[in-house]
């Protein structure tokens, strides 16, 4: 019998205030590996499976090669929290990418959204479905464009969808190529994914890099 594919937790805390959600962020920093998402009062924590940093980790690959060939500066930071108590208000993308606002950022460790511009992109791997609106934070947070990998745990996970959203006003609009990178399709993305699985990372970051060149 087939082992069943272990799964995402996600656990909802209700009545949970600013303060305390401040309180466990410094507590469980060094070691944390739970995703907190805050919104007014409620917390969500989720457990990422090791698939999320796998898919994180090629993509992050793609847009390497992309930028490189571009000359186009990059940052990143993995898991970051980005949190406006304003707004009562915090989320933990995968990944969240400087682009524009690069320059901004270095030598920052950390984003703090009381000082410093949101992140350009952000990268959402979806192996369980949040009980939280993650668009409408995203949205009062001005992220300006948001990737969602959405795929199931298990030893097909890399063959999920891909989905570009950018911001239109106050709400998400979903597209087949973003504001980043508008010559990228999403199709191309998930190429390059399926291109790692099946053949190797080494040649499908090399046909990207031939794709690019011949594109732009």
């Amino acid at each position: 019998m087939k082992t069943p594919a272990p799964s995402e937790y996600r656990t909802v805390l209700p009545k949970v205030n600013w303060q305390k959600y401040e309180e466990l962020l410094a507590e469980m920093a060094g070691d944390r590996t739970a995703r907190f998402t805050f919104d007014r009062g409620r917390l969500e924590m989720m457990n990422p499976l090791e698939e999320h940093d796998r898919c994180c980790k090629l993509i992050e690959s793609l847009l390497l090669v992309i930028t490189d060939e571009l000359d186009q500066p990059i940052t990143s930071y993995k898991a970051p929290t980005l949190k406006r108590e304003d707004l009562q208000i915090g989320t933990e993308p995968d990944t969240g990418y400087y682009l524009q606002n690069c320059d901004r950022m270095d030598g920052k460790r950390a984003i703090d959204l009381a000082v410093d511009p949101p992140p350009d992109l952000i990268l959402e791997v979806e192996l369980s479905r949040s009980s939280f609106n993650k668009f409408a934070i995203y949205a009062q947070l001005g992220i300006p464009e948001v990737w969602r990998y959405i795929s199931k745990p298990g030893d097909t996970f890399l063959k999920g969808k891909l989905f570009i959203h950018y911001l239109a006003g106050d709400r998400y609009v979903e597209e087949d190529h973003g504001l980043a990178f508008p010559f990228l399709p999403a199709g191309r993305i998930l190429q390059f994914i399926d291109q790692s699985d099946v053949e190797g990372l080494p040649k499908a970051l090399r046909d990207l890099r031939l794709w690019v060149e011949t594109t732009i």
